[in-house]
């Protein structure tokens, strides 16, 4: 599998961003069950404390530009140090994938085809993400444009729809619970939400301009960080004290729609957008983790410009068809989700308490690391061509 440079614009990377994003926030449950009523500032306190990683990302990529964060590790600190520390990341890029496939899995067992085994729903979906990645992870950030569009509409007419069923009195007090709390409850936004955009480091190669690359990372959390607030506000105004027992509040929320018998059951279109939401979070994670499993393992590097085999239709052929790890790291991922949680309430518990630390490993701690080491590098190679 080979990334595809400059092949998409600025914009579809940031629609891109957002897609990737509005998965979590449509399941905005485990953020819920901690800070309450005033969740919706975690979002915008997450939002601010998720610039401190996003600083690192940028000064990565500014330092070292058209280049993954593969690459960044073997730039840095060699060949076999730099894949070592990049089976972190590896390990970390098909972790979310499982859990997020898992997530997928149980939301339509509980919510759609509860009579279905989950293994069967998981089967299917990850075909659906494979069928995709067949066809090009460019195709996939193309339509995520329009995605991304329809679901923002969705959100605005779901939120004017029921509207009349809210309760302003249901979002006070506001800041009564314990400092704790609202310190668990940035760091939970800032690092399982946010932080997530660390997987998008490895696909800016394919920006046209990678000098908008912090540009459209930004924007991107922005906008998903204004969704987040709008579709918590919401929850929070039309389900009150029961939105910190459901386990899905949005869900719950948009099935209180109702407008003259016109308007009603609109959670179905949710549970359709939620599907086609995680297709695409999904494949862009399976994708990579192929990206990275391939730039470790393989001797030759899978980033090739879209040109180099242009005249070659065979040689083009047989580098798109080597290594297989598509298949494997699909294969993976859906033994993985299987086994990665026994039940929901086990799921809620480790999102809620060991997610937030576990993803900062991989999302602050080792990015910085490796900023310091490539500053001190720098700085070393400085004072050699002065000494020279």
């Amino acid at each position: 599998m080979k990334l595809e440079r400059d092949s998409i614009s600025p914009n579809q990377f940031m629609f891109s961003i957002i897609c990737f994003m509005h998965a979590i926030v449509l399941r905005s449950g485990f953020i819920i069950s901690i800070t309450r009523q005033d969740s919706w500032i975690m979002s915008i306190t997450g939002f601010i404390f998720s610039l401190l990683p996003l600083g690192v990302y940028v000064a990565l990529m500014k330092n070292y530009p058209n280049k993954n964060l593969i690459e960044i590790n073997q730039a840095v600190f060699g060949k076999i140090v730099g894949n070592l520390i990049s089976l972190f990341y590896l390990f970390f890029f098909l972790s979310l994938a499982a859990l997020n496939t898992h997530d997928l899995g149980h939301f339509v067992l509980s919510y759609m085809l509860p009579e279905t085994p989950v293994a069967i729903i998981v089967l299917f979906f990850l075909g659906a993400c494979f069928y995709s990645l067949k066809k090009g992870v460019k195709n996939i950030m193309h339509l995520s444009t329009l995605i991304a569009f329809v679901t923002l509409i969705a959100m605005i007419i779901n939120s004017v729809l029921i509207a009349k069923d809210t309760h302003f009195e249901f979002i006070f007090p506001l800041l009564q619970l314990e400092p704790e709390k609202y310190v668990q409850g940035t760091v939970s936004i800032g690092a399982v939400v946010m932080g997530e955009v660390l997987v998008f480091t490895m696909l800016t190669p394919m920006l046209k301009n990678g000098k908008k690359v912090g540009k459209s990372l930004f924007f991107g959390m922005l906008i998903s960080t204004f969704s987040s607030v709008v579709v918590m506000i919401r929850n929070i105004l039309t389900l009150g004290p029961l939105v910190t027992v459901v386990t899905l509040p949005t869900f719950e929320s948009i099935r209180n729609v109702s407008l003259a018998d016109i308007f009603t059951r609109l959670e179905s279109i949710y549970a359709i957008l939620l599907v086609i939401l995680f297709v695409v979070r999904v494949s862009i994670l399976i994708y990579v983790s192929v990206l990275a499993m391939t730039q470790i393992f393989s001797k030759e590097s899978p980033i090739v410009p879209e040109l180099a085999y242009e005249n070659s239709p065979r040689e083009k052929k047989k580098h798109q068809n080597q290594p297989p790890f598509l298949l494997l790291t699909t294969a993976l991922t859906f033994f993985y989700s299987l086994i990665v949680f026994e039940s929901p309430i086990e799921n809620s518990h480790w999102g809620a308490t060991v997610a937030p630390f576990f993803s900062l490993t991989f999302e602050l701690l080792l990015p910085a690391i490796t900023l310091v080491a490539a500053i001190f590098r720098k700085i070393v190679s400085k004072k050699k061509e002065v000494n020279a």
